[in-house]
């Protein structure tokens, strides 16, 4: 965790080096594992009206597992961030209100703190595929004996018919027969 309190953030603002050394991230539910820590640099600082500035970059590499092939591969994120937070002095918390456009890209703090570490994890979940994939031409696995069909093909018969359309194909044959 990177907290910073609000009231400590000095007029010529913060530096930080992101060196953030936790094994995994938990994603959709799952622990994705880190193959290198996370590494970069965030720079802090507070406007008159209370808005705090955050801009910096970062990368790590995680292990993700392929949607198709499910083998494991390494997956690099190198992002640059800026995002001004407001105070929360409205208190969207109460009752129902509106939100326009550009209210969905508003960041708000509602305590004396902001955990930093959260900036660079969210970056990082959005970089992350909806469908992991080792490379863009993976065949997958067979669906008959499991192979992963990247090494060879497993010559397993995949055209399984439905038992249900057997007496139609019998009768396709016999028309193509006479």
């Amino acid at each position: 965790m990177l907290v910073v309190k609000i009231a400590d953030i000095p007029e010529h603002g913060l530096h930080f080096d992101i060196r953030d050394e936790r094994k995994s991230i938990v994603v959709n539910g799952l622990d994705v594992p880190l193959v290198s820590p996370y590494s970069g640099f965030m720079d802090v600082n507070k406007t008159e009206d209370g808005r705090i500035l955050v801009e910096g970059s970062f990368s790590v590499t995680l292990q993700l597992t392929c949607s198709r092939c499910l083998e494991h591969f390494d997956f690099s994120v190198v992002e640059s961030f800026r995002d001004i937070f407001y105070p929360d002095t409205l208190g969207w918390d109460h009752g129902v209100h509106e939100l326009s456009r550009e209210d969905l890209d508003i960041l708000y703090y509602r305590t004396e703190e902001l955990d930093l570490s959260l900036v660079y994890l969210e970056k990082t979940y959005l970089a992350l595929p909806m469908k992991p994939l080792c490379r863009d031409d993976c065949k997958g696995i067979c669906p008959v004996c499991g192979k992963n069909l990247n090494y060879g093909s497993c010559g397993c018969n995949r055209r399984v018919t439905d038992p249900r359309w057997e007496q139609l194909a019998k009768i396709k044959k016999k028309l193509l027969k006479g």
